[in-house]
């Protein structure tokens, strides 16, 4: 089972909240798979990509907000990753989503937080 764990804690509470919710419909998204429930499937990849748009849109800000010099660097690896979900989701409308789908999103995320994150921690904690 997908879950989100404190090693990911960048200790700003509405991230780490954020963070913890995308981690939550990661989880539905892997029942959904377990279970080829595709219409559920392509409803939990549809708010896992709405949820992470709007993530984005807020730990972007923050990261302007505090000066984060690697900022340009960071949304790039956002827009790449909605990039792949978009055609994640629309792969999914006609098909279950795959084992493979739900391992690759949760390492990107578990990557992506666990070292790409945790790079602007101290800048928004200054």
């Amino acid at each position: 089972m997908i879950e989100w764990t404190p090693a990911l804690s960048t200790g700003v509470p509405l991230l780490d909240e954020q963070h913890k919710a995308i981690f939550q419909w990661l989880a539905e998204l892997e029942s959904a798979a377990a279970d080829e429930r595709t219409l559920f499937g392509v409803y939990a990849i549809t708010r896992l990509k709405h949820y992470i748009r709007e993530h984005f849109t807020v730990e972007e800000s923050m990261m302007k907000s505090a000066g984060y010099p690697d900022l340009v660097k960071h949304m790039a690896e956002h827009a790449a990753f909605r990039t792949k979900l978009g055609e994640l989701q629309v792969k999914s409308i006609g098909q279950d989503i795959s084992a493979d789908t739900v391992v690759f999103l949760r390492d990107w995320l578990v990557n992506h937080i666990g070292k790409t994150d945790m790079a602007y921690v101290p800048y928004l904690k200054s």
